[in-house]
């Protein structure tokens, strides 16, 4: 299943390099400004070429934008496709099959799409919620604080923001799991629910989604030290940074599905826990 995931992804990114490659060789024609770009960054270099072809980067930039909001429902829709697959993992003898994976992602898109809107809400919620205390506590403090204490203050505000937003993702997943499970169609219920589940197993629920996170987080700093290391001065450079590339988007994918995995089996063994306690 990662594999296929990873060819799907992989198959989006090509929508938008094969264009920018093939908008970019023509719109630089025979200018060798862009080889400056293969040891780093230089932002010279973007603001001359937007200067000078700035409709093709809007353009591109469009397409970009848009293409980001597709990844993003292709990513609601393989949800169900994910937790069927999951569910059936325990049989050794079930191995992936792609039409049933698209069928249960056919099935389950409308529940996991308002639950996407419920989870984009309550982070755009806690977005509004963080900017104006952070704003009036800075205001409030900017008196008696000087710049770097109130760099400080800012940082704080802004980890607890992170924070909270992982804590709603790691609830999302939860309330993926519940819709899955029970059929339910009403993704705020299975949120509210999926949200006392966390709070109630914070260790095992966040505290595992947090290490996950930690580890992905790990594995992006590899990468740009890695490529802050080699130099792309040559066709087999470039080649080494591009496979580099392609582990990093695989490995991201496979902590993506380990940690729903995870999330399924905390909530199998929270409740089967649960159950037996109630018979006792």
């Amino acid at each position: 299943m990662v594999l296929w995931l990873y060819g799907v992804n992989f198959l989006m990114s090509l929508l938008v390099l094969l264009p920018a490659y093939a908008t970019l060789r023509r719109e630089m024609g025979t200018s060798l400004e862009y080889l400056k770009l293969l040891n780093g960054f230089d932002f010279t270099v973007y603001s001359d070429f937007r200067h000078s072809h700035g409709a093709a980067t809007d353009s591109l930039l469009t397409v970009g934008f848009w293409l980001g909001l597709l990844y993003l429902l292709i990513s609601v829709f393989f949800s169900g496709g994910m937790l069927r697959q999951l569910a059936s993992a325990t049989d050794r003898r079930q191995t992936f099959q792609a039409s049933w994976f698209l069928v249960a992602s056919m099935q389950s898109f409308g529940r996991f799409f308002r639950l996407f809107l419920c989870v984009a809400g309550f982070i755009l919620l806690l977005s509004v919620v963080f900017l104006l205390l952070g704003g009036l506590g800075g205001l409030a403090l900017s008196e008696t604080l000087n710049e770097e204490e109130l760099s400080y203050f800012a940082l704080a505000c802004l980890l607890l923001f992170g924070l909270s937003v992982l804590f709603t993702l790691c609830v999302g997943d939860y309330a993926k799991i519940l819709l899955f499970r029970r059929n339910e169609t009403h993704a705020l219920p299975a949120f509210r629910e999926a949200m006392r589940f966390v709070l109630s197993h914070v260790r095992a629920a966040f505290g595992n989604y947090l290490l996950l996170n930690g580890v992905g987080a790990i594995c992006f700093a590899i990468y740009f030290l890695l490529d802050s290391w080699i130099v792309t001065g040559g066709w087999a450079a470039i080649a080494l940074l591009f496979l580099i590339q392609q582990l990093f988007i695989f490995s991201r994918i496979a902590l993506k599905v380990w940690a729903l995995a995870t999330a399924t089996t905390v909530f199998t063994i929270q409740k089967n826990h649960l159950t037996i306690f109630s018979s006792w």
